[in-house]
Formats: structure tokens, sequence, C-alpha cells
């Protein structure tokens, strides 16, 4: 590309302003002879340069055409190149705003998987080492595996969870009505006396285990496949969005179950289902 083709002019406006230069003024068609532009395109090669202030037409019959000084020539052009440099940043600025926040949306979540049973010194571990983390909330959902798991498979696991928690940590544990009548009498009576900032409720819908934390962190418990009271291990995710999808879920189920202090009443071990049930209802 030439020097003034950089500056914003095409092949035949270059051509019809270098002929001009040699010609003085002269009419289209003597332009068009000596550029080798084209009759068909003369017109408005010429006009397209005398509207940028780069050749000047002067009313005669026909009407002739003239160049501009070179040196306003190329001033005038270089002038059109910085407004257009400078439109060309405000939309670049623009669009950069725009697509900082959108590409920040879409980061990927960062997560990690750790093999967990039931009772294991590592879930115990994990356990303790996220709720200790909690600043704000806690949303805590059991179901399977523990649902189907007998009482001294996940006992060890139930301690921790209260000595790792912090007095200003608004809990919320929402467990399977088949924990309850698992879980031995006394345990169930221990547990009413949770501490004030801790809530408890039981139903009969939950169909997985999850926590979510702060509402921007998630563990979802992975049951064994090929044993419904076995946990396959832990998958710790730190999202925003997902903690806040799970949290709408968690609520939903919350504002359906029955408050543990409810569902004990009955000591029977059928009525506890079907008082959740009602309950629930």
């Amino acid at each position: 590309m030439s020097d003034l083709g950089e500056l914003g002019l095409s092949s035949y406006e270059e051509k019809v302003y270098r002929a001009l230069l040699s010609l003085g003024s002269a009419t289209a068609q003597e332009v068009s002879e000596a550029s080798d532009v084209p009759m068909g395109r003369i017109y408005d090669v010429l006009n397209g340069l005398d509207a940028r202030d780069v050749v000047r037409s002067q009313s005669t019959e026909p009407t002739t055409y003239a160049a501009v000084d070179p040196e306003e020539a190329v001033e005038r052009l270089l002038e059109e190149r910085r407004r257009e440099l400078s439109a060309r940043t405000d939309r670049y600025e623009a669009i950069a705003a725009e697509i900082g926040p959108e590409l920040a949306a879409t980061k990927p979540a960062e997560s990690r998987f750790w093999s967990a049973p039931l009772g294991s010194e590592t879930a115990v571990s994990l356990e303790r080492d996220l709720f200790a983390t909690a600043g704000d909330s806690i949303r805590s959902a059991m179901s399977v595996p523990y649902a189907e798991a007998p009482w001294e498979r996940y006992e060890p696991e139930v301690d921790p969870f209260y000595a790792a928690l912090d007095d200003g940590v608004e809990v919320r544990m929402l467990g399977h009505a088949a924990m309850v009548e698992a879980a031995p009498p006394d345990v169930v009576a221990d547990t009413l006396d949770a501490p004030p900032n801790v809530s408890l409720r039981v139903t009969t819908d939950l169909e997985v285990t999850f926590d979510v934390v702060d509402g921007n962190e998630v563990c979802f418990h992975v049951p064994h496949p090929l044993d419904s009271g076995e946990r396959l291990g832990v998958i710790h995710v730190r999202d925003a969005a997902m903690a806040g999808r799970l949290a709408e879920v968690f609520d939903q189920a919350w504002a359906a179950a029955a408050p543990l202090s409810a569902v004990v009443e009955d000591e029977s071990e059928g009525a506890v289902v079907d008082g959740v049930s009602d309950l629930d209802g």
C-alpha cells in the first residue's frame, strides 16, 4: 500500500489526485484519460475527493477540477485518520468495558474431589475444614447416603459438625426422616438441644446431600454406585452462581419441611414418616 493509501485514499483516488497535480486544472474526461480511471467511475472519485477537500471543483462548463496543495491535502487526510482512530479507540474501550464482566461471569468453577467414605477420617477432616471457614451461613441438606446407612457408620461425623461451628454463623440442617428413625433416641434428644444458631428440620422428599456455605461454596456428596448406604466421595466447588441456585433449592425444601421438635413428639417409628408427610403438606 502506498503512503497516500495509508492516509485513506483508494487506488483510484490516488491516481486521480496525482493526475490533477500534473494537469493543474482539468475536466473529468481529461482526468480519466490521464489517470486511467474509467469514465464510469471518474465522477464518483472526483466528487469524493472534492467532499474531502483534497480536490476543488470549479464552476465552469464543463466542470473542471484542481488538486489542493499537497501539504494541505496531506494534513486534511491525516486529520481524517486521527478522527477515525479516536472513534475506534472509543469503540474498543466500550467493548472492553462490556466484555470484561461477561468473561468474568463465565470463569470456570474451582472444584476438587476427595474420596471420603462415611465416618472416615478424611470425611471428618473435610467437614471440619469446610464449616470452620463459614462466616455467615451454612445450609446442610442430608439424604442419601446417610438415609440408607446405619447410624454407626456416620456417627463420627456428627460431633465435629458442632465443634467446627462459630456462634455467629446461621446454620440450617435439613435431614431425611429415615435418619431420625435410625438414630438412637438419646442422640435425637441431644440433637434437639442444638445451639441457638442451629435450626433443624426433617423431610421425606430430599433426594441428595449437599452443603452450601456462605452462598459461594458447595459440597456435593457422591453416593457409592454399588452401595446406597455408602459415600464414594465429596466434590467441593467454589462457584457463587451454582451456590445461589442450590441455596434456592434448599430454601424451597426447607419451607416445606417439618421442625425436628414436631417430628419427634410421636415416638413410633411409622409416625415419624407420617408426621413429616402431614407437616409437609
